[in-house]
């Protein structure tokens, strides 16, 4: 700021106006600016000798601004002022109703809740109290320290309250109920009369066991004790069996056929049913039957069954020849195929599981192409997995025997009924005999209903 205003050659120096010079405000309108923004108690110091410092230091911006002062005027009487101190305008606690009563406004009364949030001047804090300094010890001439805690506290003391009185009402409902926990609990004693069956119910239950007991095992026992049973029902022949069954016949003599026996005893019972008529069937066409297997126990389990359907039958030269055994299911199979003397015309996979039936499938393709025909006999629960090898499309497998279904359907064919028939007979005979159980059931118990709802009606 500026004590009087610059000659007008300094103002139109650009030099000054860089400088910050010649656009300096003065001293009065700085005053005038500082208590329109509401400030009090100004008070402007004039600083000359930092005017004095940037004369004496020959600075050329100083230089050149005291060569255009007129005579008589020094750079003091300039004075930039650096340091201005202001305080701001405390406000009044007080409204000013004045102005507002000029302006036509009427003062309204505050309510008493509104007074009491009023700003009021803030009181004096009271003065620190000062703490006395340590006398003795370590920390001699300290002050602010805390005070020593006793090693060892006073145990707190709880006073137990008197015990309460109690009257003899309260003790005589404790005296009952004490009672009632050490009673034994006593169940109420029920006669209860057992309900001898009548005879008609007795009569019932015995035909029923009668009847199950001939359906089931009647019928399994017959095909061993009696010539000829007559069968109750036909198996239904699917296209599969129909395509194996047409493969196999067209075998000529001395067709070289392998036999893959993949199970073992644990899966005979199911498996034996397709392997007995597909073996006997094989042994009549009078072909170079060959035995193999991956599995340790499916040679000894092949030759059971070879020898009971050679028994009693006259066949001419080598029944059949065994291959060998070869661990390592895919490594294996690849091994036992060459082994063969010679390509077969036929190759059948016995097996109750998928991965035996997927390695021959593979190994055989691969080794063979479409010049082998593959059939295969697989239980019942394995005949979801052989069936994308019947694809028309994959052609890997040309025919399929599953289950007890498809054995017997096999020996149907070739008319020469065995065990699989007298199972099939069996299952057949057994439903028959619970539709015939419901229908009888029904018929006996029909004229009692009719009976007793006749009875109700008449007492009612």
């Amino acid at each position: 700021a500026l004590l009087r205003d610059l000659p007008e050659q300094a103002r139109k120096t650009a030099e000054q106006w860089v400088g910050c010079i010649a656009g300096a405000s003065l001293v009065d309108d700085i005053r005038a600016m500082l208590r329109d923004a509401g400030f009090t108690e100004i008070e402007l110091r004039p600083k000359p000798e930092y005017v004095r410092a940037m004369t004496a230091s020959g600075d050329p911006l100083y230089t050149k601004l005291l060569g255009l002062l007129p005579e008589g005027v020094s750079a003091e009487t300039l004075d930039v002022l650096s340091d201005i101190v202001s305080q701001p305008a405390a406000p009044s606690a007080e409204p000013d109703f004045a102005i507002a009563e000029a302006e036509g406004l009427v003062r309204a009364d505050i309510p008493a809740w509104l007074e009491a949030m009023r700003p009021r001047p803030e009181e004096e804090a009271p003065a620190a109290v000062e703490e006395p300094r340590e006398a003795e010890g370590l920390l001699e001439g300290l002050r602010g320290l805390l005070a020593p805690s006793p090693l060892f506290e006073k145990p707190i003391v709880h006073k137990r309250p008197r015990p309460a009185v109690p009257d003899e009402e309260l003790l005589a409902r404790a005296s009952l109920f004490h009672d009632l926990l050490e009673r034994e609990a006593e169940a109420p004693s029920v006669a209860v009369q057992a309900a001898r069956p009548r005879l008609g119910d007795r009569l019932t239950r015995g035909l029923v066991a009668l009847v199950l007991l001939l359906a089931v095992v009647g019928v399994a026992v017959a095909p061993y004790l009696l010539p000829a049973v007559p069968d109750v029902t036909a198996p239904l022949s699917p296209a599969s069996v129909l395509h194996l069954f047409a493969a196999v016949q067209s075998l000529g003599a001395d067709d070289a056929v392998l036999v893959a026996w993949e199970y073992g005893p644990e899966e005979a019972d199911e498996l034996d049913l397709i392997a007995v008529p597909l073996m006997r069937h094989l042994l009549d066409r009078q072909v170079a039957l060959s035995v193999a297997s991956t599995r340790p126990e499916g040679l000894t389990q092949a030759a059971l069954v070879l020898d009971s359907v050679a028994a009693g039958r006259q066949y001419t030269g080598t029944l059949y020849s065994a291959v060998g055994y070869r661990p390592g299911e895919a490594a294996g199979v690849s091994q036992l195929l060459g082994m063969l003397p010679e390509s077969p015309r036929m190759i059948i996979i016995l097996t109750a599981r998928p991965a035996p039936l997927r390695q021959w499938v593979e190994q055989v393709r691969a080794r063979y192409g479409d010049d082998v025909t593959v059939v295969a006999g697989v239980s019942a629960a394995l005949e979801p997995a052989a069936s994308p090898y019947l694809d028309r499309n994959a052609g890997q497998l040309t025919g399929v025997v599953a289950g007890v279904g498809g054995a017997a359907a096999y020996e149907h064919l070739r008319g020469v009924p065995g065990r699989a028939m007298g199972r099939l007979n069996g299952l057949a005979v057994g439903h028959l005999a619970i539709v015939v159980l419901l229908v009888v059931g029904a018929l006996l118990h029909a004229p009692g209903g009719l009976f007793k709802r006749k009875k109700k009606g008449a007492q009612s």
